[in-house]
């Protein structure tokens, strides 16, 4: 084969191989402009400078006067460029797909209990055909939940007037038989341990909620607003649409003044229950009775002040969240070590302490170490996430850990934040990266035991609300949501 045929082939292969760049590199912009998730500026200077980079290769390839040797190494420089600018594509995509489809919960599941005295003779669901059941309407779609239990269980189901009727004489009765939320279930033997040693489950039934979607597309970082976060007590990847809301937090966001306002609101917080009469209840029981919307509209009857999104996690999130981001470091405000009462292998000495998810939420849970208790687990939660956004927006994280934060909350995460109010928020931030000042606020309150809504005939553990505490709280939202950057 003569030189020039060779040449010739080798230009007809740059030719193809330019083609194949331009392709690739349409789709390489495309996907981050779907993405949308670089500012403006950053975008126009990539697709800038890729354009050009093409165009002098372009220019390369159909130049007969390059060398066949030159044009080789062109070549192979542009087969390694060609490659990684395909791989990032293809994460890209990724990163885009998963943030349509799978970065928000699609459902909730309701678990039921069917429940028994332990000395009944009953033990798994094949012994109540036939009998009677009884259980409380708590949920809208209990004509769905029912026809699944009579078709599952055979059985009759009875409903019973109030929530506590449900375990009148269950203690005694051998006979009785009741359908029990977990939720319900789990509020129940944590309050009462007498129900604790003496209930059996014999049959375990799941009711699943699809979630209607998400489609809001507002920038959420042109004005200040407010999520309510609501953290449950489960450490699967599950979602229960009701369980304990051990963590009720306001998160006051003022991207004009980059500050950031966490306010704490106890569990055990003594309040009336939003639209329920009567007694009042601890505030976690709020997520139980009625999930979700009635621990949020609860916490904005408390401190006076809608929240514009909500957030619900469950601890399993944490976990994955802080090991997506390389740990954090933790400190311990206490002159004295302790070992976590959720998990012994973590131990907190005085001052900093770098730990891996695990150990972030033992910390997180914390209370017993403490003599304020459960005021004191609240300001721990506040750190972390403090800590856990520190990390988060610093550029490093930010840009590396991009896909790994996002895929820690898969099945952990629900939310009516859409996908491109989660986007605006990193195109913000990634054209500021300034860091945020955070400002803490946590509600105070008196311990007592007292009867509850929920629990009418028994004396738990309740924490008054300190008035002052919550108007100082609702000064300070009212501060951060108006306070505008100085010129």
């Amino acid at each position: 084969m003569s030189k020039e045929k060779s040449k010739k082939k080798v230009r007809v292969f740059s030719k193809m191989l330019c083609f194949i760049a331009l392709l690739v590199l349409v789709a390489f912009l495309y996907m981050i402009y779907k993405l949308n998730v670089l500012p403006s500026k950053y975008f126009y200077a990539i697709s800038i400078t890729l354009g050009l980079l093409w165009f002098i290769y372009f220019i390369i390839c159909i130049n007969k006067r390059i060398k066949k040797s030159i044009l080789l190494i062109i070549n192979i420089l542009a087969i390694i460029f060609i490659a990684g600018e395909s791989y990032v594509t293809y994460e890209l995509y990724q990163t885009y797909d998963f943030l349509n489809n799978g970065i928000h919960v699609k459902s909730t599941k309701d678990i039921y209990y069917v429940v028994v005295n332990k000395n009944s003779v009953y033990n798994n669901k094949s012994d109540i055909k036939n009998k009677t059941v009884y259980y409380y309407e708590d949920i809208t779609e209990i004509d769905k939940l029912k026809e699944i239990v009579t078709k599952r269980l055979k059985v009759t189901l009875e409903e019973v007037e109030d929530y506590h009727n449900l375990f009148d004489g269950l203690l005694e009765d051998n006979e009785k038989i009741i359908l029990i939320n977990a939720g319900s279930y789990d509020a129940l033997i944590e309050n009462d341990e007498k129900y604790k040693d003496n209930l059996k489950k014999i049959d375990e039934i799941e009711f699943e909620k699809i979630l209607e979607n998400v489609t809001s597309e507002s920038n959420i970082m042109k004005q200040p607003f407010i999520v309510y976060l609501s953290g449950i007590d489960t450490r699967t990847d599950s979602m229960p649409s009701r369980s304990l809301s051990d963590v009720n937090m306001f998160i006051v966001v003022n991207p004009d003044t980059r500050k950031i306002l966490l306010v704490n609101i106890p569990r055990d917080y003594y309040v009336h229950l939003h639209g329920k009469s009567g007694l009042r209840d601890k505030l976690t029981h709020a997520g139980v009775l009625g999930g979700l919307e009635l621990s949020k509209a609860t916490v904005e009857d408390i401190l006076g002040y809608k929240a514009d999104y909500y957030a619900r996690v469950n601890f399993n999130s944490v976990v994955k969240l802080v090991d997506a981001i390389g740990g954090i470091t933790i400190n311990s405000d206490v002159d004295y070590s302790f070992k976590c009462w959720t998990d012994k292998s973590c131990v907190f000495r005085p001052g900093a302490n770098k730990v891996d998810g695990k150990c972030a939420l033992a910390f997180a849970r914390e209370r017993h170490a403490y003599k304020t208790g459960d005021r004191h687990r609240g300001e721990n939660q506040q750190q972390v996430i403090q800590l856990v956004v520190d990390k988060l927006t610093s550029s490093k994280n930010l840009i590396q850990n991009y896909d790994r934060i996002l895929k820690a909350l898969e099945g952990t995460f629900e939310s009516n934040l859409s996908t491109d109010n989660i986007t605006s928020v990193v195109q913000f931030q990634l054209s500021d990266m300034r860091g945020w000042e955070f400002i803490t606020s946590n509600l105070n309150g008196t311990g007592s035991n007292e009867p509850t809504y929920s629990y009418p005939n028994s004396s738990l553990s309740v924490m008054f609300p300190d008035q002052k505490t919550v108007e100082e709280a609702k000064a300070k939202i009212k501060e951060v949501l108006e306070e505008k950057e100085e010129d």
